[in-house]
């Protein structure tokens, strides 16, 4: 049967070729396998390499005989993935990581270029000094998730005195435009505080549906790494998968990022309200408006046909919460009649540069234009859910993005266009330990014209 490693090299191959989506894919291989050890680690094989790619590409252009592009798209994949396990996995033996690259190369590219494979593994090995000690070495520490850095014996990174932005880019594992990006917009020390939370693996985000306590109780009980969350209600699991999912199952939890977790309460739906969460995809929000009404109605849209479909799955879980799902055209109208929600939810497509660590591919997806072509498709989305709001209600706006035009500039020339609209920013927050960074603000109607 094959190993997580294999199923592994087997996501990252296919990912390399066509740089899709790698969730659902990787949610089937986890199925293949029984023992949830392996499940996490395969998780950890096919998110890792792609979340540290720049950097791992940068330390395999130093000690490559040749360019990585013109290497077949296997021997990359060994390559990335061997050097993954042994610079950011401690439980990983060298010579396991090593000896699994070399021989899925081999029956996949063949014999001359696995030889290739462990020529450049074993290299590259060799210029390792080990867990660097003492003050840090820009050029030749590797950062890892957990704080601590692997050293090269020699210079690996671009000289920071001459191009700092090359140096964070490459070190930490982001592309060099948002690097400059983040620099400019924050500061130095807090785009680097950014760069250092995009490259750890994200705790799992539990909103607890009932009792919370009795929640956390249940989990630490059944051997879950657990804690309490920095939003009520909420939880952080870094470790203990399987007990969350059987909570979840049982309708006593949800999985959702605490950050995520702060959004449904700004619609301030009471029972018997109606929502639009114009946005629905993949639903935590639904729920959590659901939750939160205990009766009432939820209209659920997206313009994904297939994530719309998937919505319906939620209305056994929504109690009396009545719901309805839409699939949106593109473009054009909304299919709704004005003035007849109490609140609409835009939770809006984003850059979702606050939740990188998480969505480990948007990074090499992303460029610049697309920010600004983004902004305008969230405005459209303001000004399409404006009418539809009863004398009163709450147009809620947020995004998982870090960017001022997708945050701030959107909403104030929102706020420009209507005087008449209060407008009270919610929270703006960067990515933390426990938490992914996002922005909302809550706009509401005159009661009376």
């Amino acid at each position: 049967m094959p190993s997580a490693r294999d199923h592994a090299a087997d996501l990252l191959l296919e990912w390399d070729k066509t740089r899709a989506f790698v969730r659902e894919p990787l949610a089937q291989r986890r199925a293949a396998l029984s023992d949830p050890r392996e499940r996490g680690l395969l998780t950890e094989l096919v998110y890792g390499p792609i979340r540290q790619l720049g950097t791992l590409d940068k330390i395999l252009e130093r000690f490559a005989s040749r360019p990585l592009r013109a290497l077949n798209a296997g021997v990359r994949t060994a390559v990335r993935l061997g050097l993954y396990q042994v610079l950011y996995l401690d439980r990983v033996p060298a010579h396991a990581a090593v000896d699994h690259a070399v021989g899925w190369a081999r029956g996949r590219s063949g014999p001359k270029r696995a030889g290739f494979v462990n020529g450049v593994l074993r290299g590259t090995l060799r210029a390792v000094e080990g867990k660097a000690t003492g003050e840090e070495q820009l050029r030749r520490d590797v950062p890892r998730p957990d704080g601590t850095c692997v050293r090269f014996k020699r210079d690996v990174f671009a000289d920071p005195a001459k191009d700092e932005a090359a140096n964070l880019a490459q070190r930490w594992s982001m592309p060099r435009w948002l690097v400059e990006r983040w620099v400019q917009t924050f500061g130095t020390l807090p785009a680097i505080d950014l760069l250092r939370t995009g490259i750890q693996r994200p705790a799992l985000g539990v909103r607890a549906r009932d009792d919370a306590a009795a929640l956390l109780a249940r989990l630490a009980a059944a051997g879950a790494d657990v804690r309490a969350g920095p939003v009520d209600g909420s939880l952080v699991v870094p470790s203990g998968e399987a007990h969350v999912l059987a909570e979840v199952e049982a309708g006593h939890a949800a999985i959702q990022d605490p950050t995520s977790q702060r959004v449904a309460p700004l619609c301030a739906a009471g029972p018997g309200a109606r929502v639009l969460d114009l946005c629905a995809a993949p639903g935590g929000k639904t729920l959590h408006l659901a939750d939160l009404m205990q009766s009432g109605s939820v209209v659920a849209a997206d313009v994904d046909a297939a994530k719309v479909e998937a919505l319906k799955d939620l209305a056994p879980r929504m109690g009396a919460v009545t719901l309805e799902t839409h699939h949106l055209a593109p473009a054009g109208a909304l299919p709704f009649e004005s003035g007849t929600f109490d609140a609409v939810l835009v939770d809006a497509p984003c850059t979702n540069t606050g939740v990188l660590r998480r969505r480990v591919e948007a990074r090499w997806r992303l460029t610049a234009k697309d920010i600004g072509a983004l902004a305008t498709i969230q405005r459209g989305l303001l000004e399409a859910a404006l009418p539809l709001l009863v004398p009163g209600g709450r147009l809620v706006y947020s995004t998982c993005s870090l960017e001022p035009e997708e945050n701030e500039v959107v909403t104030r020339a929102m706020a420009a266009a209507h005087p008449e609209l209060a407008m009270q920013e919610a929270y703006r927050v960067v990515p933390g330990a426990d938490h992914d960074g996002g922005f909302a603000v809550v706009f509401t109607v005159p009661t009376s014209a």
